[in-house]
Order: structure tokens, then sequence, then C-alpha cells
């Protein structure tokens, strides 16, 4: 399954230094040495930290993934990207329980 997949590139963009670099100089040349889809991958390009979630990604990991790799790493930019363009506001998060 390449949720898995990409639950271990977002892992190891939370804790490989030499991995972090290679997300900066050459993402296209990283993401080529995974089995992700097209759609994943976008989310990878884009920060796409609802999309992951929504997708199954560990919220966690997501977390780390802007924490340790976005522009803005500021908490509420986090929170922003992951109420997204279309939710109306709303929050989507793997760890909040829906109805």
């Amino acid at each position: 399954m390449s949720r898995n997949v990409l639950e271990k590139l977002m892992h190891q963009l939370c804790v490989d230094r030499s991995v972090k670099q290679r997300f900066k100089e050459d993402l296209e040349g990283l993401l080529s040495r995974y089995v992700l889809t097209e759609e994943e991958k976008a989310m990878v390009r884009n920060f796409d930290v609802a999309g992951m979630q929504k997708h199954g990604v560990n919220a966690m990991l997501t977390l780390g993934f802007w924490s340790e790799n976005a522009a803005n790493r500021h908490p509420a930019a986090y929170m922003k990207a992951l109420r997204g363009s279309q939710s109306g506001g709303e929050v989507f998060s793997a760890a909040l329980k829906q109805n």
C-alpha cells in the first residue's frame, strides 16, 4: 500500500538530515526513489497535509513533516493548511473523530 510508503517518507523527512537536504535540493529525484502515486507526490510537493491525513497518513507524521520542512513552520500556518481551501474553515484531522 503506497500510504505506508508515504508515511515512511514523512518519517524520514522528520529524522534523516540527508533526506531533508535532498528534499530541498532535488525533490523530484527524492520522490522517484519511492513508489508513490502522482496524487501522493503532489501532496508532498504542495505540503497538502489535509490531503495526506484524508489519505490515511498519521497526523503526527504530517505535523512533523510540516514542522521540519515547510517554509512557514508556524502552528497557525499548519492549522490553515489542515483547513484547506474547500473546507469552509473546518479542520480535518485524522486524529479528530468524524461524525
